[in-house]
């Protein structure tokens, strides 16, 4: 590894984490970034861009670098990072040119989606880049010790896709991916709104739907939430009840799917692998992890325990840390340097 400072990167469909070695993580906030259209230049980032998501004018571009957990817009990726990294924590051209970066993906991404991802960190000046799967890092910074002889199931259910993987000795076994996951859930609905009340809502209304309602417990609650949407017919502001029944309608079956996936890669998984499974559970990362009733749900249909990290959303990008201290050698436990 390079004598530079260390760099990691958990480029999320939703949100964007940056680790830097010594200084913790510095960045943690949704992957959007606003554009002014004629100087091309970045406006907002961030937070501060995605609150003008469905309200900028038509001077202001906003745009999500990435879809489906893979770089959509390559351009739009790299002005978000550098200016994370530059302006937010004065980085140099000299000290990205001396840095290491992990940057951390979906396991099933192709060969062409990873190689995108390392040309981004090459476009920013950094030559000593390399590619990790999210399921390594996230155990990682959940604080599982993934070195031993020993199966370890873990489950991202993130911005744009949902990942299960198994780990043993310090790499993955084996893993599946869906491109199922919270950005689907939030489209849905927009959809099952838009159907059943003739009202449209937007991208950051339907995201906070998603967290005020969604819960799969069987005995929750029925609450109902009023949201402001355009009714569609006649085109003016209108109210729109939605209540915790109108959102399991959508995310029970986009869990059902999740389930049926984790059940996928253990009918796959050696059997001694299977064994730990069960006595050490599964372990649950990423922001579709913070449901209401998710581990109950999961536990029920696949009887194996269930648990969630400590840290869902961040564990990823702390993992990074440690994925850093090892690279390219898997003898080596980094939970110990």
């Amino acid at each position: 590894m390079s004598e530079g400072m260390g760099i990691g990167i958990d480029l999320g469909t939703a949100n964007l984490l940056v680790y830097v070695e010594k200084k913790g993580i510095i960045f943690n906030e949704p992957s959007v970034v606003a554009f002014d259209y004629e100087s091309g230049k970045i406006v907002a980032a961030g937070a501060d861009a995605h609150q003008m998501i469905g309200k900028a004018h038509s001077k202001i571009s906003v745009v999500k670098p990435l879809k489906s957990g893979v770089i959509s817009d390559m351009h739009a990726a790299k002005e978000l990072l550098t200016y994370v990294l530059k302006k937010i924590e004065n980085i140099t051209e000299k000290e990205m040119g001396a840095a290491t970066v992990v940057i951390c993906c979906p396991s099933e991404v192709t060969r062409i989606e990873r190689d995108v991802m390392k040309d981004l960190a090459k476009n920013m000046g950094t030559t000593d880049v390399f590619v990790e799967e999210e399921i390594k890092a996230g155990a990682l910074g959940a604080g599982i010790d993934i070195f031993k002889a020993k199966g370890v199931m873990v489950v991202d259910i993130g911005g744009g896709s949902t990942d299960v993987g198994v780990l043993s000795f310090g790499d993955i076994v084996l893993s599946k991916t869906i491109r199922k996951a919270g950005s689907y859930v939030d489209a849905e609905l927009i959809k099952q709104i838009k159907k059943n009340q003739k009202v449209e809502i937007g991208e950051l209304t339907a995201e906070r739907c998603k967290m005020d309602l969604s819960d799969l417990r069987e005995s929750a609650p029925v609450v109902v939430n009023r949201y402001a949407g355009r009714d569609i017919v006649i085109g003016i502001p209108k109210y729109v009840d939605v209540s915790t029944e109108d959102m399991r309608d959508i995310i029970l079956p986009t869990y059902e799917e999740i389930v049926k996936l984790i059940a996928t890669v253990l009918k796959d998984t050696p059997p001694e692998l299977s064994a730990d499974i069960f006595q050490n559970g599964i372990l649950l990362t990423g922001g579709g992890a913070l449901i209401r009733g998710v581990e109950e749900f999961i536990s029920n249909r696949i009887q194996v325990p269930v648990r969630v990290a400590s840290n869902p959303l961040t564990c990823v990008a702390e993992g990074t840390k440690f994925l850093l201290k090892n690279r390219g050698n898997y003898l080596v436990n980094p939970l110990q340097l």
